[in-house]
């Protein structure tokens, strides 16, 4: 015994039924805004505690680098500043240096107290 299942032919080309779009129609089937934002609130709650806490583990090495890089450039900056004046590119790629360092240091913090899960207070 065999399963075989017959389908029923279709009797010639048939024509699609015609669609009427209705403006009322459409909106009542489209979700809210407030849906819509509730729906995204809740996409950013759920990405922002992993993303956070990642960005909290990596805070020590993060941290630690910038600091590696910023506070002997910085000396090195005071340093050529005073022994080298005449040598300018040397002085700005020391100081440009450190700064970037701290700058990268400064905004990851404020990344990390931006997406933290609880409020943080930002003043200092």
């Amino acid at each position: 015994m065999s399963n075989i299942i017959k389908f029923p032919k279709p009797k010639g080309k048939q024509a699609l039924p015609a669609f009427e779009l209705d403006a009322e129609k459409i909106k009542k089937a489209m979700p809210k805004a407030s849906t819509v934002k509730g729906v995204f609130a809740w996409l950013f709650l759920l990405v922002r505690l992993p993303l956070f806490l990642v960005m909290y583990w990596l805070r020590l090495p993060v941290i630690f680098l910038c600091n590696l890089v910023s506070i002997p450039m910085l000396l090195a900056w005071l340093f050529a500043l005073y022994a080298f004046p005449d040598k300018s590119a040397m002085v700005w790629g020391f100081g440009i240096a450190s700064f970037s360092a701290f700058v990268v240091s400064w905004a990851y913090d404020f990344i990390l107290m931006a997406i933290s899960p609880q409020d943080m207070m930002m003043t200092l």
